[in-house]
């Protein structure tokens, strides 16, 4: 049996993923300072949080992708206009939609600016250990195993 959903039923919809994105764009703003902080702690728990909210989001946007494909349109943002614009109260499932669209390009950028931070502190953590391991006169190499040993003079001093 098909169930056709009613507009305050589109506009719940949307609220929740409007809610669910605010949620993953404020813990990518707790990313961003434990980045910039310096704060790993803090940091090797955002993962799974961060997950969680991916998979809610997902299961949302293809709940949403369903109803699309349900009335006959296109999974896009046409697709979602039409069918708010069909709707009774068209005004406020728009201004809803429109904000989803605005808080996921936000997510969008913060997320490239937080990869932007860790790729810059990854090549700085390189570049430290690559000096560190220079002025020691140790070069790590991979075993048969890969596991990585460092030598030093040309004899292996152990795994490291």
């Amino acid at each position: 049996m098909n169930i056709k959903m009613s507009d305050n039923d589109y506009i719940a919809e949307l609220q929740l993923e409007l809610k669910a994105t605010e949620a993953f764009l404020s813990l990518l703003r707790k990313e961003q300072e434990a980045l910039v902080g310096g704060d790993i702690e803090h940091l090797e728990a955002l993962p799974r949080d961060k997950a969680e909210l991916v998979m809610q989001l997902a299961k949302l946007a293809k709940r949403r992708d369903q109803r699309l494909i349900s009335r006959g349109l296109s999974r896009d943002r046409k697709g979602m206009e039409t069918l708010l614009a069909d709707s009774h109260d068209a005004m406020t499932a728009t201004a809803k939609w429109h904000e989803l669209l605005r808080l996921a390009e936000e997510v969008q950028q913060l997320n490239q600016i937080n990869g932007e931070i860790i790729a810059t502190r990854l090549r700085h953590n390189q570049r430290t250990l690559g000096a560190l391991q220079s002025a020691s006169g140790t070069t790590p190499l991979y075993g048969p195993t890969g596991k990585t040993f460092a030598l030093k003079g040309g004899r292996q001093l152990g795994q490291v």
